[in-house]
């Protein structure tokens, strides 16, 4: 006997002009613009890191240059 899977009738899209099928898109639409931000909050750190280490990089090769 082999036990009966449920169909996961949920990841399927809804009518296009049913109240739960513009509800899922409005969800799908949200988590992308989510995502979207997180990524570029994440981009902008390391960007920031990167271009602190260079100038700290220039403030020490400028200092031991001055220092000879």
């Amino acid at each position: 006997m082999i036990p009966s899977l449920p169909i996961a009738c949920a990841t399927c899209l809804a009518d296009k002009g049913s109240l739960v099928g513009q509800a899922q898109g409005f969800a799908i639409l949200t988590m992308l613009v989510l995502l979207a931000f997180m990524f570029t909050c994440a981009a902008g750190i390391v960007f920031t890191l990167a271009r602190r280490q260079k100038r700290h990089e220039m403030t020490l090769a400028d200092g031991a240059s001055s220092s000879i």
